[in-house]
């Protein structure tokens, strides 16, 4: 049985699907809010059907209250969005990280893909990094095809044993079956919380490079300066806060100045912990 609840059918020309999802590798909500922001305007043509794909108590629905009514409930989604940026076709899958049914959701990827004749298949996310906030932001790529790396691309060079995310191995299988695939992932800082403005900027115009379009941000890059500029501000009340981020920017410096060019991205050793401490933090929220 179908995990879609309705697909459209469309003619479209050699079409680029984009995919983001909530989850570890979505740090600061960045992968989501790109994918949100290069969506918008656009019509849902496909969605998926949240009661195959979701468990209710980890991927809880949110509701919303009005003088002590309840007026809505905000549902767990996933959903494709076609829209047209400087006429590339795109189709754009934001949502939830489904709790089941990975690998079927992953065939019914490959089924949209080939029927819409999806010609690249990009995923957007995030990882928590011991980085500093007041650094350009690092944005590395995962691809099994060298011949989607454009210029300015940066490939995570260390082997990295991590928690799995849909994204991933939705990607995998879409490259499996012959469509070139490509994943960029900004470090952000983990001291952070969602949503962070500097990193979906920086996303944004990665994707932007690796399909040739120009993305309208509006007001997005004023967001992202106000943003590092009231950090700083919070910073500078807490004299901890503003040590560590001090410590941060000496280890980044340390890593710069060696002849590798990767450096300084951190190590498998120091994104692994910061997945774990992330786990570990959802868990007790929960």
């Amino acid at each position: 049985m179908s995990l879609l609840s309705f697909a459209k059918d469309l003619e479209l020309d050699r079409p680029v699907m984009l995919l983001a999802m909530s989850g570890w590798v979505d740090a600061a909500s960045v992968g989501t809010d790109a994918a949100e922001r290069i969506a918008e305007g656009g019509d849902v043509v496909a969605a998926f059907e949240p009661d195959d794909l979701f468990d209710y108590r980890s991927s809880r629905p949110t509701l919303h209250f009005s003088a002590g009514d309840l007026t809505d409930v905000v549902w767990p989604r996933l959903e494709i969005v076609h829209r047209s940026v400087e006429g590339v076709d795109l189709l754009v899958a934001v949502g939830n990280e489904p709790d089941f049914r990975w690998r079927e959701l992953t065939e019914e990827f490959v089924g949209l893909a080939e029927r819409y004749r999806v010609v690249k298949f990009v995923t957007l996310g995030a990882v928590p990094a011991p980085v500093p906030h007041t650094r350009p932001i690092r944005v590395v790529c995962t691809t099994s095809d060298g011949a989607l790396l454009r210029d300015g691309d940066e490939v995570l060079p260390d082997d990295l044993v991590v928690p799995g995310a849909a994204v991933s191995v939705l990607r995998q299988g879409i490259a499996d079956h012959g469509i070139p695939a490509i994943g960029y992932w900004a470090q952000v800082p983990h001291y952070l919380q969602s949503p962070f403005r500097p990193g979906v900027l920086s996303l944004i115009e990665r994707v932007g490079a690796q399909i040739d379009v120009r993305f309208p941000i509006g007001e997005l890059a004023l967001e992202a300066a106000t943003q590092l500029e009231q950090i700083d501000e919070d910073l500078a009340e807490r004299e901890d806060a503003r040590q560590y981020v001090e410590r941060l920017e000496l280890m980044q410096e340390e890593r710069s100045e060696r002849i590798t060019p990767f450096e300084d991205v951190p190590s498998a050793d120091e994104i692994g912990a910061e997945v774990e401490k992330y786990l570990r933090s959802a868990q007790d929220e929960d």
